[in-house]
């Protein structure tokens, strides 16, 4: 506490007393300084001149309509001339819902009701990038176009009430500051300090009202600036991305304010003092304590904090450089870069809360956070980002463009290719997320694996439970649904609930619980993992992860789970997954539904004497349930499912296969094995469409498996194999899955794989609760977690892997651990001295060959 107040006072002390005196517009995005740099650009770099001539086009086009007739084009400005008296511009239009006596923000708000919001929006962007030109050129044409325009739009919103409700009450918008402050609030002050200097020289506005030149209203004008930086200080919402989002809104109509005392103070509010309705920058930063750590929110809300924050921390700095903001929030910018790291093969985001799967890289940022680390000496900033846009230059994935390229970006990088080396495995925290990898020796997309489990509660996170998402063949298979527009029915009653995800659902009673909007849920935590986050693996074809979680929400699930997934690569082009979901209740009468989700047209099941019938009211509990919106729900969401059919309990080993053949470049399968238990049903159903999922699945429903296993699943786990494949539903490489079992408990699989013609035997060790499990196979002892052991087909042993154990004896063969602790060792008997990686003693070999 007393570093953050030392923090306080020195950035309030410094930032008061450097800003005693006035400062010659414009100086929010430029200043006088930047204008022969800019000049330059244009005349030495193409992409600067292309970019200025696509501003001016942009602008031109809409002049000459505005030069033809300049009463029409600003009555035209959505002006309510219903409302309209003498000689006075009538106020601008309100832009609601409609829902009369209800406070309903703009997220679904129809084209009709957005349209005039949107013109106004284009009118002050036009009047923004005019303002530049005339800063550029000194032609006063665009100073007096965007001054009219300015003029008119001050006008116009000075008559309406802005509104008091907490926490999203705006102004022209009075229900949805969030929307405003972005598109609208922002843009008013950015015109101002271009123009600034033309009305100080004498520029009049035309007023459409009288039809005539006016002096230009200043004190009017420095209402708007006041009253936007107030309504984002008293009416937006905190503890989530929402004051970043707004805070440009803040920042900039603070820097229009012609009072310094004034102007400092909003400038206080965004740098460190908190409301009860804006979170400052100082509170912001406290999510990034070390690099790497990013926003708390899904993927979107998590960069575009990261961004937004650096660029006005970028705009703050060189406005007052003994901010220093650069420096004293590091984390802040090097968070720009995580993202990339959270990718499947194929470069698409893994998919949490109501994330997207597209991902572009923020390249834009990329340069204010290497101009952020120039300007304030932070070199660890400077050469990362510098060597990122240089790389991405060399590669042709990046070339500048646009208006904020014109004005910042100058300096020139080495145009040296890198490339990021993804690592085995990954987390992200916030999220409860632990992922594997395995990029494949050919380097094709394609041939890469990768599947994480995760599952936490966060702002715009979903009550998903421990779910996973498998990728196969270049795409993301084992999907989890996303999202499409807020507020929907889908979205509240079935996207961001536990139906939606590849999860295990208790007693059809799993949900969220309190937090935000009612989804708050238990983080999913490691119980182990190997390799760990961002460390080198023992093997080079297998890595698992165990976790726990516990489905808490309500009173009716109460149930403690762990989720054990392997990821194991056979060959460069094949490999598989294990899936072992165990879950128990804590009541009394107890059954547990097992969900995966793949992208596709259809789900066969293999077993010819596994007969389903249609079984229409089997999820339909809740489908009437109390639905209030972001607050109650018609949990778990199952009863979208359509075409329900269900089989009588089936206790044998089951086959089933996703087929997914209608993508554009090649038919896609997935491939499940599942041992088989007591008291256990199979259905199949035709989930709703995945959002995020490639052509023409975004349009399809998704074939699902739902497993139920009456009674407990913790000595009877729910255990698939799953894998992906190409071309043909014959390619498949696995061939079988058996169960290993011990006292009647389950200990495992065997799993027996046809590789180029050679059969390839692999048990799967999982003794149950960590103690010792014996196989008459191979006489096999293992005690410990989990434990791979290959043999070809002719029964020789190929090599081991203990990604989690204490000690594995076949036949006359030990490897035990150097401490009393579980250790991870891997050896690999394909070489004539067999490679040994890990803290074991190895006893004596005696292979038969």
């Amino acid at each position: 506490m007393r570093k953050k107040g030392f923090l306080y006072c020195l950035l309030v002390f410094a930032f008061l007393n450097t800003h005693g005196q006035t400062k010659n517009r414009p100086f929010i995005w430029v200043d006088a300084d930047d204008h022969h740099i800019i000049l330059n650009k244009i005349e030495t770099k193409a992409w600067a001149k292309s970019s200025y001539e696509e501003v001016k086009q942009r602008v031109d086009s809409t002049l000459v309509f505005y030069q033809e007739n300049r009463d029409k084009f600003l009555r035209n400005l959505t002006l309510d001339w219903s409302q309209a008296k003498t000689n006075s511009i009538p106020p601008l239009t309100y832009t609601t819902t409609g829902k009369k006596g209800k406070h309903e923000n703009l997220d679904n708000a129809s084209d009709e009701e957005m349209a005039n919001f949107y013109k106004l929006s284009d009118y002050l962007q036009s009047a923004k990038e005019a303002g530049f030109l005339c800063y550029l050129t000194n032609d006063e044409t665009y100073a007096q176009y965007a001054t009219d325009i300015l003029y008119t739009a001050v006008m116009g919103i000075v008559q309406l009430q802005p509104s008091d409700w907490r926490p999203r009450g705006g102004w022209l918008c009075p229900d949805d500051i969030l929307r405003e402050s972005r598109l609208i609030g922002e843009k008013y002050p950015i015109v101002y300090d271009f123009v600034a200097p033309f009305i100080a020289k004498g520029g009049k506005p035309y007023d459409v009202a009288r039809q005539s030149d006016v002096d230009f209203p200043m004190a009017k004008a420095q209402e708007v600036f006041r009253t936007y930086a107030r309504l984002v200080v008293d009416n937006g919402m905190i503890n989530s991305n929402h004051p970043v989002l707004e805070s440009n809104c803040l920042v900039y109509n603070a820097l229009a304010l012609e009072d310094i005392q004034e102007r400092n103070m909003y400038l206080e509010y965004y740098l460190t003092k908190n409301t009860s309705n804006q979170d400052a920058l100082a509170k912001v930063a406290e999510f990034y304590k070390n690099e790497g750590d990013i926003w708390p929110e899904s993927s979107q809300y998590t960069n575009d904090v990261a961004e937004r924050s650096t660029k006005l921390m970028y705009v703050l700095t060189k406005y007052d450089p003994s901010l220093q903001l650069g420096r004293t929030y590091p984390n802040i910018p090097w968070a720009i870069q995580r993202l990339d790291y959270l990718v499947n093969p194929n470069g698409e985001l893994i998919l949490w809360g109501d994330g997207h799967r597209k991902y572009k890289t923020p390249y834009d940022a990329y340069e204010l956070a290497y101009k952020l680390g120039k300007i304030d000496s932070v070199p660890k900033l400077e050469k990362q980002f510098s060597n990122l846009l240089g790389s991405a230059m060399a590669k042709g994935e990046y070339q500048r463009e646009g208006l904020e390229a014109l004005m910042w970006y100058h300096d020139d990088f080495e145009q040296k290719e890198t490339t990021i080396e993804l690592p085995r495995t990954d987390e992200q925290p916030h999220a409860g997320i632990f992922l594997q990898r395995n990029l494949s020796s050919t380097g094709n997309p394609d041939d890469g694996l990768m599947c994480f489990v995760g599952g936490a509660s966060m702002v715009h996170g979903h009550a998903s439970g421990m779910y996973m998402e498998l990728y196969g063949e270049g795409r993301v298979m084992g999907v989890d649904n996303g999202r499409g527009k807020y507020a929907q029915n889908i979205h509240e009653n079935y996207s961001r609930i536990f139906a939606a995800h590849n999860t295990v659902i208790v007693n059809g009673a799993s949900q969220g619980e309190g937090e935000w909007v009612n989804l708050g849920m238990d983080t999913v935590t490691l119980e182990c993992m190997e390799p760990m986050p961002k460390q080198k693996a023992v093997s080079p074809n297998y890595s698992f992860t165990t976790t726990n979680f516990y489905d808490g929400g309500g009173t009716k699930a109460e149930a403690e789970q762990q989720r054990t997934m392997a990821l194991v690569r056979t060959s460069p082009t094949t490999g598989y997954y294990l899936d072992v979901f165990r879950s128990k209740s804590k009541l009394p009468i107890e059954y547990h539904d097992y969900l995966y989700h793949n992208l596709g047209e259809s789900l066969t099941f293999l077993n010819e004497d596994l007969v389903l019938n249609l079984d229409a009211n089997r999820f339909m509990a809740n489908a009437n349930a109390e639905w209030r919106r972001n607050r109650k729900y018609r949990n778990p969401g199952w009863h979208f499912f359509k075409d329900v059919e269900t089989s009588e309990r089936y206790s044998e080993d089951v086959e089933l296969l996703f087929k997914a053949e209608r993508f554009k470049d090649k038919n896609r399968y997935m491939k499940v094995f599942m041992p088989g238990f007591e008291g256990r049903t199979y259905t199949k159903v035709m989930a709703p469409k995945t959002f995020e999922a490639p052509e023409p699945y975004d349009k399809l429903p998704t074939p699902t498996l739902v497993v139920r296993q009456q009674g407990e699943a913790h000595t009877k786990p729910f255990v698939g194999v799953y894998e992906p494949f190409a071309e043909s539903a014959n390619n498949g490489s696995v061939l079988s899955v058996e169960k290993l079992e011990q006292n009647g408990l389950f200990q495992g699989v065997k799993v027996t794989s046809k590789i180029d013609y050679k059969i390839l035997v692999q048990y799967h060790l999982m003794p149950f609760e960590n103690g010792t499990l014996s196989l008459r196979e191979h006489a096999i002892e293992f005690q410990g977690h989990f434990a791979i052991i290959t043999f070809d087909g002719n029964n020789v042993l190929k090599d081991i892997y203990i990604g989690n154990g204490k000690r594995l004896k076949i036949k006359s063969f030990l490897v035990e651990s150097k401490t009393d602790r579980f250790n991870k060792v891997y050896i690999d008997f394909n070489t004539e001295t067999p490679i040994v990686e890990g803290d074991f003693n190895i006893g004596k070999i005696k292979q038969e060959r």
